[in-house]
């Protein structure tokens, strides 16, 4: 949809002391009220061998996290095709729309998830691509756009029923805020954005939606 290297590791000490996602930190509580020595744990130093298990530890929960999380954009996978309309809510600004394409798709791994897509219409002809992912150090989704006019870093949190991510970005000139929901159900796609000006008054309204190409046997 046209709109206008993370690293989980920061440091050693930081990890092993603080970093270590919820579940390990669930783990060591409960050895903890077991009896064990916490004090004793922390103030020991670890062997090498120790220091690199934490390390795998740690490298497949946030793993088994992120492909969890990323499951969301499994029904986006494809090629699409559709139409945008973009409403102006100031008075005397016409209304625009067009044509586009995009494909989405899992890369790295399933880490990430990417839409590159292709726009057609009077003085919007470009294209772009979305890059998303799952940020398990900060419990939160990502996004990164870029067009050819604009670049921009989404936030973003799962849907309360889990089909979908929530996306918005505050603009850092003027305040105003994006937030945008893109839907799948089977073989279509649809798309709903609203910019909304720091007062609170809403700016403009885009939708769209998309249908799945057909693959030639």
């Amino acid at each position: 949809m046209k709109l206008k290297s993370l690293s989980f590791f920061t440091g050693l000490t930081a990890l092993l002391l603080f970093a270590a996602p919820p579940a390990l930190r669930a783990a060591e509580e409960n050895e903890e009220a077991a009896g064990q020595p916490a004090e004793e744990e922390s103030q020991r130093q670890l062997s090498p061998e120790e220091i690199q298990e934490r390390l795998k530890q740690l490298r497949e929960l946030e793993q088994a996290q992120i492909t969890k999380m990323m499951k969301v954009f499994q029904s986006l996978e494809g090629s699409w095709t559709g139409r945008e309309s973009l409403r102006f809510e100031e008075e005397g600004r016409p209304a625009q729309s067009w044509k586009d394409e995009w494909e989405g798709k899992f890369t790295m791994g399933g880490r990430y998830f990417e839409m590159a897509g292709q726009t057609e219409g009077e003085d919007l002809n470009s294209s772009y691509k979305w890059i998303c992912t799952y940020d398990a150090a900060e419990q939160r989704y990502r996004a990164w756009y870029f067009g050819d006019n604009s670049q921009n870093e989404y936030g973003g949190k799962l849907s309360q029923d889990g089909k979908h991510v929530i996306w918005t970005v505050k603009s850092g000139i003027n305040g105003a805020e994006s937030r945008f929901t893109m839907k799948a159900e089977g073989n279509r796609v649809k798309c709903h954005v609203t910019d909304t000006l720091v007062d609170g008054t809403l700016f403009s309204t885009q939708s769209s939606e998309y249908t799945r190409k057909r693959v030639e046997l």
